[in-house]
C-alpha cells in the first residue's frame, strides 16, 4: 500500500477521479437551479395590454358599403409572461374581428372578436362593441371635370388653349347615399408660370354639393390631360422691299403679297417691337413682266410665324416711250409733167419728227418707216402752204408733227425757159442727191 501511495501515476488517477466527481456535482446543481428557474417562469403570469389594434370587418363586400367603423381597440392580455411574449412579439397570430357577413343594411352594434389565441392566454377587447353601418353599394357612371389652376400666373401673354382629357366618364362604386351626394368628379392640372404644352396624369376625386371630398372608388383613378398653352400672339402685315427701277417702257402697277398679313408668337416684349416682317427684296430692273414667285420672310430671332414663305405678285404694264428721228425728207408727189417743185420752208427739205408708242415696237422703228408727203397734184404754178401727209407703221404716235411746208411750182414756156428748166432739172437732181446722201 504504501509504494502504491508513493508512486506517481496511482496518484495522478486518484486526483482524476476525485476532479470528474466533482464536477459532476457542479453540473448537476446548475441544471436543478435552471430547471428551478424555467418552472418559475413558467408558473409566474402577468398581464400586458395592446393599443390601436386594427379591427378586421367581415361583411358582403359584394353588395355592401361599411363605414362608421372605429379604426383600432385595444386589448389587455393575461397569461404566463412567456406566452404573452410569444404572441406579440413572434408569432403574432391573434386577430381582432367583427362578423357581419349574415347582416343587412342599416346601424349595428357588433361585438368585438378575437381568436387564434394560444391556450392559456385571455384576452379582454376595449371597446368590446363599436357602432357600424353597413350601406347598400352601388356603380354610377358620371362626367369628368379637369379644372386648370393658377392661370392668372401664367407670364405676360400666355394663355390656355381647350383641355383634352381621356376618360370623359368614370364609374363609381361606393354607398348608395355617398354616390346620390356626389356632384363632380374633378382632376386639377397646375398651369402656373407653363410656357409649353402641358402632358400630364392627374387623381380624379369625387366632390359633394359643399366641395367635400367623398370616399368612394373611382374607376379609373386618374386622368390623362393635355393642356395647350398658347403663346403670345400678333398679326402683322407683310412688306416687300424693292431695289433697282424697271426697265425703260414698263409702268409699275402695284406689288401684292399672299397672305398679306402673317401671325407672329413669342415672348410679348419681342413682339411689342415688331410692326411688321419684310421679304427678301425684289430687283425691279430684272422684271420684265408681270410676275409672281415665292418669297421667304425674314423672321426675327425668338419669334416664329404662321407661314415662312409669301407669294409675291407683281403687276406692271407697258408704257409709251419716245424717239426723235432726224432729217426725214420731204417727199413732193403729184408733179405734172414739165413741172418743177423748189421747197421754201423749211429751205433744207427735210424736219425731225418725235414718235411716242411701246418700246418693242418702236425698238424696230427706222426712219425709213416714216414718210412726209407733199402732194401737188392739180396745183398751178406758183408759191403754196401744202399740209404735209405722214404715212407712219400702226402703233406709233406724232408728237407736234410740221404739218404744212411751202413750195413753189413753176412749168416750161419757151427754149429758154427750157434751157432754164434743164438746168432747174439738174439743180433738182443734184438736191435729190443730196437728200438721198442724206438719208442713207
Amino acid at each position: 500500500m504504501d509504494k502504491l501511495l508513493n508512486s506517481n501515476w496511482f496518484v495522478k488517477v486518484i486526483a482524476f477521479f476525485l476532479a470528474l466527481l466533482l464536477a459532476m456535482g457542479v453540473s448537476m446543481e446548475t441544471e436543478e437551479d435552471n430547471a428551478n428557474k424555467l418552472l418559475w417562469t413558467m408558473s409566474s403570469k402577468k398581464s400586458e395590454t395592446l393599443n390601436d389594434i386594427s379591427i378586421v370587418p367581415y361583411f358582403d363586400q359584394q353588395n355592401y358599403v361599411l363605414t362608421d367603423m372605429p379604426a383600432s381597440v385595444d386589448v389587455k392580455l393575461s397569461g404566463p409572461a412567456s406566452l404573452i411574449t410569444k404572441t406579440t412579439k413572434v408569432d403574432r397570430a391573434f386577430e381582432v374581428y367583427i362578423d357581419l357577413t349574415k347582416q343587412k343594411a342599416g346601424s349595428k352594434k357588433v361585438k368585438v372578436q378575437i381568436r387564434n389565441l394560444p391556450k392559456g392566454l385571455k384576452a379582454s377587447v376595449e371597446p368590446t362593441y363599436v357602432d357600424v353601418t353597413l350601406h347598400k353599394k352601388i356603380t354610377k357612371e358620371v362626367p369628368v371635370n379637369i379644372d386648370l389652376k393658377n392661370i392668372r400666373k401664367l407670364p405676360s401673354g400666355y394663355s390656355p388653349g381647350e383641355t383634352e382629357f381621356s376618360p370623359r366618364t368614370v364609374k363609381l362604386t361606393g354607398a348608395e347615399e355617398m354616390i346620390n351626394d356626389i356632384s363632380f368628379i374633378t382632376g386639377f392640372v397646375d398651369v402656373g408660370k407653363a410656357t409649353e404644352t402641358i402632358e400630364t396624369s392627374v387623381p380624379l376625386k369625387a366632390y359633394n354639393s359643399q366641395g367635400e371630398v367623398v370616399d368612394v372608388a373611382i374607376n379609373p383613378e386618374t386622368a390623362k390631360v393635355k393642356v395647350p398653352i398658347n403663346k403670345p400672339k400678333k398679326n402683322v402685315s407683310v412688306s416687300v422691299k424693292q431695289k433697282g427701277e424697271l426697265p425703260e417702257g414698263l409702268r409699275l402697277n402695284g406689288i401684292s403679297v399672299k397672305p398679306g398679313d402673317v401671325s407672329l408668337t413669342g415672348p410679348q416684349s419681342l413682339l411689342d417691337e415688331i410692326d411688321e416682317i419684310h421679304a427678301m427684296e425684289i430687283d425691279l430692273s430684272k422684271v420684265t413682266e408681270d410676275t409672281s414667285y415665292e418669297a421667304e420672310l425674314i423672321i426675327p430671332e425668338g419669334v416664329k410665324v404662321s407661314a415662312d414663305r409669301v407669294t409675291v405678285e407683281v403687276d406692271v404694264e407697258e408704257t409709251e416711250v419716245s424717239r426723235t428721228f432726224k432729217e426725214i425728207p420731204l417727199t413732193i408727189e403729184g408733179l405734172a409733167e414739165g413741172q418743177e417743185a423748189d421747197i421754201l420752208n423749211p429751205g433744207s427739205g427735210f424736219t425731225d419728227i418725235t414718235v411716242t408708242g411701246k418700246k418693242e415696237v418702236l425698238d424696230q422703228l427706222e426712219a425709213s418707216d416714216l414718210q412726209a408727203i407733199l402732194d401737188v397734184s392739180s396745183l398751178e404754178d406758183g408759191e403754196h402752204a401744202i399740209k404735209i401727209a405722214w404715212k407712219k407703221p400702226a402703233g406709233v404716235l406724232l408728237e407736234d408733227p410740221m404739218l404744212e411746208a411751202t413750195v413753189s411750182l413753176t412749168s416750161e414756156t419757151s427754149t429758154s425757159e427750157t434751157s432754164g428748166t434743164e438746168d432747174t432739172n439738174k439743180n433738182n437732181e443734184s438736191t435729190s442727191q443730196q437728200l438721198k446722201e442724206r438719208i442713207d
